[in-house]
């Protein structure tokens, strides 16, 4: 049967349904298939999410539906600054992000956006003499609250270096290394002095509106989001949300 077929078969199955279980799934394929071992079903799982014929939720959750995954868009100036230092730092682990690209899930809009680099803890100091002496001006190492509201967001050319969690959820797009949209909304809720602009009601239009439109691996985000001892409030924070409940709980 090719894959073709069992997703028509699976539309017709679950017409209508945001959500499929791992279990539902399982008596989908057993009532087709009786002679599948375990070990059977498991794989073809694998198969169709590596063809992405179906997405990964979390653990026990798929979805049939084809929204896409969130690209952000890196400018010009971002790759700039990304090639430079993956140039002078080659083996180093970083990626780079602008919070401009949080503008298309909000209500109101900052007045002014700053570019994220985060890089291996080890390495924050190097990398800021080094863009230091490149002719970056606005520059900051982990800014305190003070820093923030009266230095960081005078001009959209603020550069703030963090360390880079370890196992954080990256991705590649075209030559530079960025955020996924699990590690963002995690960031944006870990760091709430620096991403002010981005709580309250905001943050849950934010990720209201991002789930709506993009793909969203719970099982990613809630990884991550341990990681940064931020699951607990995490979990809050999406009974507050129109997000089905029974993903994350």
């Amino acid at each position: 049967m090719t894959n073709e077929i069992i997703i028509k078969q699976l539309s017709g199955e679950f017409q209508g349904k945001t959500l499929v279980s791992r279990s539902e799934l399982s008596a989908f394929f057993r009532r087709i298939h009786p002679e599948w071992k375990e070990t059977t079903f498991r794989w073809k799982i694998h198969d169709l999410k590596n063809k992405q014929l179906i997405r990964p939720v979390s653990r026990e959750f798929f979805t049939l539906s084809s929204k896409p995954v969130f690209v952000p868009e890196i400018s010009q100036p971002e790759r700039k600054i990304f090639l430079k230092v993956g140039k002078q730092f080659p083996m180093l682990k970083f990626c780079i992000w602008s919070t401009r690209i949080v503008g298309e899930f909000m209500l109101h809009l900052p007045a002014q956006f700053i570019t994220v680099l985060q890089v291996e803890k080890e390495a924050i100091e190097p990398v800021y003499d080094f863009l230091k002496e490149q002719k970056y001006r606005h520059l900051f190492v982990q800014p305190e609250e003070k820093e923030i509201e009266r230095y960081v967001y005078e001009s959209n050319s603020s550069i703030v270096l963090q360390p880079m969690v370890t196992k954080s959820p990256v991705m590649k797009t075209g030559m530079a290394t960025t955020v996924t949209l699990e590690k963002l909304l995690v960031d944006l809720i870990s760091d709430k002095k620096l991403f002010a602009a981005f709580q309250g009601n905001e943050l849950i239009h934010i990720i209201n509106t991002a789930y709506d439109r993009y793909s969203m691996d719970f099982t990613k985000f809630f990884h991550y989001a341990k990681r940064r001892k931020k699951e607990v409030e995490l979990k809050e924070l999406l009974t507050r949300t129109s997000i089905p409940q029974n993903i994350f709980s």
